[in-house]
């Protein structure tokens, strides 16, 4: 089989953006349970992982860290987790699809017409039904259009 220079180009600039995204400094497991309000470590190690197992949050999976992290966009500024990220999770492929959580990663921190070319992260924040609309359209088709 002969590499193809698109493909070639295609996975390094999917390498760069994956790099820089994990350079936000996204939060742990630990991290965002402390902010959850859980004290004891078994509680903490327990709530990222049957919040992640419940498609009540999006981990990420970081190879360099051996760990999940956690994307920035669902949180607040005080760190709380905000209560529509079910529902674009909902609306996002499904976790059996995407294990890692980069194709869910990927389409929320690249800019998106449906958003006038805001991120779909960006946008959430103040407008999460549009982003979760944009999502569904995308992912489950619009339901307008079926006879």
């Amino acid at each position: 089989m002969t590499d193809h220079p698109e493909h070639n180009l295609a996975t390094t600039v999917a390498i760069r953006f994956r790099d820089e995204i994990l350079g936000k400094g996204w939060p742990d497991a630990r991290h965002v349970a402390e902010l959850a309000g859980f004290s004891t470590e078994q509680k903490r190690t327990a709530y990222a992982i049957q919040a992640r197992a419940t498609g009540a949050l999006l981990g990420v999976w970081s190879a360099p860290q051996h760990r999940f992290i956690y994307p920035d966009f669902q949180f607040n500024r005080l760190g709380i987790l905000r209560k529509d990220v079910a529902e674009l999770l909902a609306a996002l492929p499904p976790n059996n699809d995407d294990r890692g959580g980069w194709r869910r990663v990927f389409w929320l921190y690249r800019p998106h017409p449906l958003l006038d070319g805001q991120t779909p992260a960006d946008v959430f924040a103040n407008a999460p039904v549009r982003v979760i609309e944009v999502a569904r359209v995308e992912f489950q088709g619009d339901p307008g259009t079926a006879w």
